[in-house]
């Protein structure tokens, strides 16, 4: 089976973060890559990534540390918010609950953890098992264009899971939105 065979495709799904209003210190979890948070808010950003190659990657701008979410090595209340741009899609499940947590420890009071990804629905076992989101993102002073992609098996996820897991933690709900194929949430602690 060629490459391409396995690949089942969203449609194109427009983000845009340009009217986003995001004040104070930011922690980035999974930063690396395209650095999306950090190319739109620049040196108010600490961008993470669990592999040094994917902040190698990212453009310059924001502090880039080697770190995994789920033992952030920052003081409790360090950052106004903590951003995870079409990151939890990469995460296992299993480490979800103590990534939360994490944030919440990190977070200022009052402080915003904001959720951008993908609504994954449940394997259908049809071979194609590459499951991407293409994206093109408006960030106010550009257009970027880019594709997202995981292993699909195990992968499923929607803005149910993640409401009801930040309220469990103890996160306010402050909006959530569903747009096309993904979804934002915007908690405060």
């Amino acid at each position: 089976m060629r490459q391409e065979e396995r690949y089942y495709k969203l449609d194109r799904q427009n983000i845009n973060l340009s009217d986003l209003d995001i004040e104070g210190n930011t922690l980035d979890i999974g930063g690396g890559g395209e650095g999306i948070i950090g190319q739109f808010l620049g040196e108010g950003v600490v961008a993470i990534d669990k592999l040094k190659e994917e902040l190698e990657e990212a453009p310059e701008g924001p502090l880039k540390i080697i770190m995994d979410a789920k033992n952030l090595k920052f003081l409790g209340e360090s950052f106004n918010n903590v951003t995870s741009f079409f990151t939890l899609m990469y995460i296992e499940k299993k480490d979800y609950k103590e990534i939360f947590k994490e944030i919440y420890r990190v977070l200022k009071n009052d402080g915003h953890f904001i959720i951008w990804d993908a609504k994954i629905p449940k394997f259908d076992g049809q071979g194609k098992d590459i499951f991407l989101v293409p994206l093109e993102i408006n960030i106010g002073s550009k257009i970027i264009n880019t594709t997202y992609g995981v292993l699909w098996p195990e992968r499923e996820q929607n803005i149910n899971d993640f409401v009801k897991l930040g309220e469990d933690i103890g996160f306010k709900v402050v909006k959530n939105k569903e747009i096309d194929d993904t979804f934002f949430i915007t908690f405060k602690k």
